[in-house]
């Protein structure tokens, strides 16, 4: 939740607000076309002043730099003219957030594979980068926001949250484009987005009735096409317990590996024990290979040198624990990125490099994504490989690394955090001291 006063969207919010819903009421906004229609054909990108024609994400940003609203052609009829000029106006008046809505027609197998987050990001990058909030009309006929080039630390995510309150505030009445995107402007704006989200959702909830859980849930998971496909994902899951994804390829001590995903909600006791022994028996070899171009290259410069002994020395800690108490999935899984930690120092690497947070035998091709969590409020933004980041978008649980815990099976990223530095750390994804952690004996036992 964002703690940074915004004086300038306090002074316009209610004033703003106030006009938009009445020149919405005004105006008479068309409706969008029924879901069933087919979606509309862009216009032609225009011709570049080379003589050749500009990239469609080339395109946008050009647009942008010109308003902060861009709608395709195709759009015309769903979002009038003056209906763009309220938000265009709205924006104009304050400088505390860039802000920027795009209304283009996506689809799969088009140039951003009908992902609104590939879309933001090549506008972005066109952009010229720096922190920029996007809110993308997506396939789904909802928005989605994109928070990009934050601070570190910074998880306000206005559009983010913008997109939600949106999504809350139109869900049981008419949905117009006009109207969700002012709704997501005015949340976005606001002193507190994620309040405002809240907010919307709390008060979706009290026309309908709480759902019956008792757990508030992000909107779009209540489309029914999403609901379809946790349902058939669920369905999937009870009839094939087990199944292996191919090693990823990339370099790297992890990329040589096969993960090890399990269906959700499945017991330990069905992995593949014989998976497991592979991969401690493979990270014994690898420990043992480690110390011996340790000891051999004297080329590396001292601070590298020694921040790979320690990485080496805290796998081999690990493994020893193994040795001694049994090996888990999990411990035999972070001997292999302590090993790729120590890998990434001795190659000179100021910053190493991320594994991914549901699953790290996924490798180290990863990128930063925003997770909200399954059936819940909180988000995080947390490396994924290009598999879990997908599911995460289509709001499905991403395949994750099982861990044992109280006699059941359980992501192991829910084992409490004084239980597993692995569940602490992430691996070394939410906190960088984890080879620090080990060494100073934090390595906690949850057997």
């Amino acid at each position: 939740m964002s703690t940074d006063p915004r004086p300038l969207a306090r002074t316009w919010a209610p004033a703003a607000v106030a006009a938009l819903a009445l020149s919405a009421a005004l105006s008479g906004a068309p409706a969008l076309a029924d879901a069933a229609d087919p979606s509309p054909t862009p216009a032609p990108a225009p011709a570049g002043t080379a003589g050749e024609a500009a990239s469609p994400a080339q395109v946008i940003a050009d647009a942008l730099a010109e308003s902060p609203v861009h709608v395709d052609p195709a759009y015309d009829g769903a979002y009038a003219p003056e209906a763009r000029e309220r938000v265009e106006t709205v924006l104009a008046a304050q400088d505390d957030l860039d802000l920027y809505i795009i209304v283009v027609p996506l689809a799969e197998g088009d140039t951003w594979g009908g992902e609104s987050e590939a879309l933001a990001s090549a506008v972005h990058d066109r952009m010229g980068g720096g922190e920029r909030h996007f809110l993308v009309y997506d396939r789904r006929g909802d928005l989605e926001g994109h928070d990009l080039g934050l601070a570190s630390g910074d998880y306000s995510n206005p559009a983010f949250y913008g997109s939600m309150a949106a999504t809350y505030k139109t869900m049981d009445g008419q949905k117009t484009l006009p109207v969700l995107v002012e709704a997501a402007v005015e949340a976005a704006l606001s002193d507190d987005p994620e309040g405002a989200y809240e907010d919307a959702q709390q008060a979706y909830y009290d026309r309908v009735g709480e759902p019956p859980s008792g757990v508030l849930m992000p909107a779009r998971w209540l489309n029914p096409w999403i609901v379809g496909a946790v349902a058939l994902a669920l369905l999937l899951a009870a009839a094939v317990p087990l199944y292996r994804l191919a090693a990823r390829s990339r370099p790297g001590l992890l990329g040589r590996r096969r993960s090890v995903p399990i269906a959700q909600h499945a017991a330990f006791d069905n992995a593949d024990r014989a998976q497991l022994e592979s991969l401690v028996e493979r990270g014994e070899r690898d420990l043992i290979e480690m110390g011996e171009r340790l000891s051999e290259d004297s080329r590396v410069a001292p601070q590298h040198l020694s921040r790979a002994l320690d990485a080496r020395d805290a796998a081999a800690r690990v493994h020893d624990r193994m040795v001694r108490d049994g090996a888990t999935l999990p411990d035999a899984v972070g001997v292999l990125v302590l090993l790729d930690l120590a890998e990434d120092a001795l190659a000179g690497l100021r910053t190493p490099r991320r594994p991914c947070y549901a699953n790290p035998l996924h490798g180290n091709d990863t990128r930063q994504t925003q997770w909200r969590e399954f059936g819940g409020l909180r988000t995080i933004r947390v490396p994924l490989c290009q598999d879990c980041a997908r599911a995460v978008r289509d709001r499905l649980r991403p395949t994750v690394l099982p861990a044992d815990h109280e006699g059941r099976s359980v992501p192991y990223y829910e084992v409490p955090a004084e239980r597993s530095v692995w569940a602490a750390t992430g691996y070394g994804t939410l906190a960088d001291d984890l080879v620090e952690r080990i060494l100073r004996g934090g390595l906690r036992a949850d057997r």
